[in-house]
């Protein structure tokens, strides 16, 4: 089976009136774009202000599923990487990490989709503060990337191996 065949999920979170928070929102915005004009049909988007461990429904309906998030962490300009299940996890309603809402599709739908986390640097978190320059920048660069990682996809047979 071709990945193009293959149900794919871009979902992005964060809360987008607290300045760089809101890159993924945007990010999706973007994305969504790409696809419409590239008339792809089997990427699916959301965007949500948390994870909550209801998304692992929709990734039970998926066979790659990709969150994007805006981080502190120090990287340069975005970080990208396969992620799998955590074997011990727990939660509260305000904090879920997407190796926690994986191991609950696992767990309640019998279902283990490919995970990869898209994390873009952000600066500044102000509330009513607009995106920053450094992050508008680093949104650019992650959007490229992941555009060509999508139609490495796309053109391949198996995920996996393009990481």
């Amino acid at each position: 089976m071709n990945v193009s065949q293959k149900k794919i999920l871009l979902h992005a979170y964060g809360n987008s009136g607290r300045g760089d928070d809101g890159v993924g929102n945007e990010f999706i915005h973007r994305i969504g774009e790409w696809i419409v004009k590239n008339d792809i049909h089997s990427i699916d988007t959301e965007s949500s202000f948390q994870l909550n461990i209801e998304h692992a429904a929709a990734m039970a309906d998926h066979d790659i599923v990709v969150f994007i998030d805006t981080t502190k962490a120090n990287i340069s300009s975005y970080s990208f990487s396969q992620i799998f299940p955590e074997s011990q996890h727990s939660f509260t309603s305000h904090s879920i990490s997407p190796s926690v809402v994986l191991s609950v599709c696992t767990e309640l739908y019998n279902h283990s989709p490919v995970v990869y986390f898209l994390q873009i640097k952000g600066y500044q978190w102000e509330f009513g503060a607009g995106l920053s320059v450094q992050a508008k920048v680093n949104l650019e660069t992650s959007f490229l990337f992941f555009c060509t990682k999508l139609q490495e996809w796309i053109d391949s047979k198996n995920v996996q191996e393009q990481v």
